[in-house]
């Protein structure tokens, strides 16, 4: 009886720990499809009130706050050294837990949308460095993103496209902005569309 008793408390135990999860940030700036940013798990980032105010920040625990009057909020994104500042009057800002965000998992092919835009992208074993993973990473607009083995690169039409930080891709059509990690082929990604 206590064996059984052990057993299902350490099997709670592990999944629990097994599920504790980052969240990421979800940006809802109105009612249309392109009117939602997100950022990766890990991001920081600060919600004010007009007074000046922080309400809501980067934590791992999910909420939501509803904005019916004028917030602003600092994101603070890896990939660059200043913040992205969001005035807003509606919709919410959101941490969920990425278990709800579409991430690729290792090996096979995935499709997700940001802003209007689907991508597929593809995990593979890195054939060199071991214990390493590459990425090959598709937008339904036509832009290609390729990690491997280090190498990145990205392109439009067979055109190559500007890479900054990690990883910013410029296009005319607008920002992929784009987190893989090649120890554990985790994906993140959105787009942001230049027409906003």
């Amino acid at each position: 009886m206590k064996t059984t008793f052990f057993t299902i408390v350490l099997s709670i135990l592990f999944i629990s720990v097994g599920t504790a999860q980052k969240t990421y940030l979800k940006i809802t700036k109105g009612e249309q499809e392109h009117d939602i940013i997100m950022y990766p798990p890990g991001t920081k980032f600060e919600l004010k009130t007009k007074e000046g105010y922080i309400i809501f920040k980067n934590s791992d625990d999910p909420g939501v706050i509803d904005i019916h009057e004028k917030h602003t909020l600092y994101v603070y994104p890896d990939w660059k050294d200043d913040a992205d500042v969001f005035v807003l009057t509606e919709g919410k800002v959101e941490k969920l837990l990425t278990y709800k965000f579409s991430d690729s998992d290792d090996s096979h092919d995935n499709t997700l949308m940001s802003n209007g835009v689907t991508a597929t992208s593809n995990v593979t074993d890195s054939e060199t460095l071991e214990g390493k993973k590459n990425l090959e990473f598709t937008l339904s607009n036509g832009i290609s993103f390729n990690y491997t083995d280090g190498l990145f690169s990205a392109t439009l039409d067979n055109k190559p496209l500007t890479i900054k930080h990690k990883y910013l891709v410029y296009s005319d059509l607008g920002v992929l902005k784009l987190s893989f990690n090649p120890s554990n082929g985790k994906v993140w990604w959105v787009f942001e569309s230049a027409d906003h």
